[in-house]
């Protein structure tokens, strides 16, 4: 398939080609990687309410049992709607059983819908170019934005959210909102629901009123401390965020375990932890560099793999369990802590 790229990314995903059955999401943009991954499965689920219609697979799984993802794609949903396939992967060891998946998928052998959502690979990896040039597959690279791609999509949502802005107001609200685009989203929502029946344009004191720097921090020390084994602090802030979204704390730990294992593989390529997180991109925090330099010795690609089981199997329950999502999140974040140990 041609290759997907720039404005046709967004056309793809609000639109994905029904002739396209595997969908490689890869590059250095975890959020959007993952947030494209939620679309794409909610799209091939369609109207389907099997619960058992996704079966998501780690790359350890996938290493340990090659067949298991073949197995998965040939199966049929027990309602006779569709089956789809998620994994997960941030190596290569998994590379050759996509690969005889997406064969399966090209000779009309398997059925089901494959999302593969993969770390930055790069446009010269094998199972890109194997995506690529697939007829019934597509191959996505999500790179990081820049300042002026964060600043049109944040200007446009608060357009859409019907928020007009005071003089200096709207850099303002530029510069404080997370880098984060789900987070970003969340403080616009807000902002909008306080503009509503305002009567006039939003100043600076509005900003400063409801802008969640303070949650911020709140969720960076829980995630920090969570990735320290400080299992009782990071409980704690977590419970002094108001309003806490479950997954948005989940995801924020995600981010966290994601810089750790970047660390974690220059460091066992021989570099020292502080030459390592100092090679990270986005680059580290300063005031945070010693403590995230001190937690890369800490964890294992095994108590990292572990740990990203915790936050998958906890995002999942939390969008389809009864349970508080405030209360799903406290739980997988001492999981995590404990793993330290």
């Amino acid at each position: 398939m041609t290759k997907i790229a720039g404005a046709a990314i967004r056309r793809f995903l609000d639109k994905p080609d029904k002739a396209v059955r595997a969908v490689l999401l890869h590059g250095p943009n975890e959020s959007f990687i993952h947030e494209a991954a939620q679309i794409l499965a909610a799209w091939a689920l369609g109207k389907s309410d099997d619960p058992y219609a996704i079966t998501k697979l780690g790359e350890d799984e996938i290493k340990r049992d090659g067949a298991r993802l073949a197995d998965a794609l040939a199966a049929q949903s027990l309602l006779g709607g569709p089956t789809i396939v998620w994994a997960r992967i941030s190596g290569k060891s998994a590379d050759s059983a996509i690969a005889d998946a997406l064969d399966a998928i090209e000779r009309g052998d398997a059925s089901g819908y494959l999302i593969v959502e993969a770390s930055d690979l790069g446009s010269k990896a094998e199972l890109v170019k194997a995506f690529d040039a697939a007829k019934h597959a597509a191959a996505i690279a999500f790179y990081e934005e820049t300042e002026a791609e964060r600043a049109q999509y944040a200007r446009a949502h608060a357009k859409e959210a019907g928020i007009a802005f005071d003089r200096d107001a709207e850099e303002l609200f530029l510069a404080g909102l997370p880098a984060d685009r789900g987070l970003a989203k969340q403080e616009i929502d807000k902002l909008g629901l306080y503009a509503h029946g305002l009567g006039r344009a939003v100043n600076a004191a509005d900003l400063a009123a409801l802008m969640a720097n303070e949650n911020e921090g709140a969720l960076d020390a829980a995630s920090l401390a969570a990735a320290q084994g400080r299992a009782a602090i990071a409980v704690e802030a977590l419970a002094r965020i108001d309003g806490l979204s479950g997954v948005s704390a989940l995801r924020a730990l995600l981010r966290r375990l994601h810089q750790l294992r970047d660390a974690r593989a220059l460091i066992d390529g021989g570099m020292s932890a502080s030459d390592a997180v100092g090679k990270l991109r986005p680059p580290v925090f300063w005031k945070e560099r010693d403590a995230v330099a001190a937690q890369a010795r800490l964890w294992t690609a095994k108590k990292l793999n572990a740990a990203y089981d915790v936050l998958w199997a906890a995002e999942l329950k939390s969008k389809t369990a009864g349970a508080p999502q405030d209360l799903i999140a406290a739980d997988a974040f001492r999981a995590v802590a404990h793993l330290v140990g």
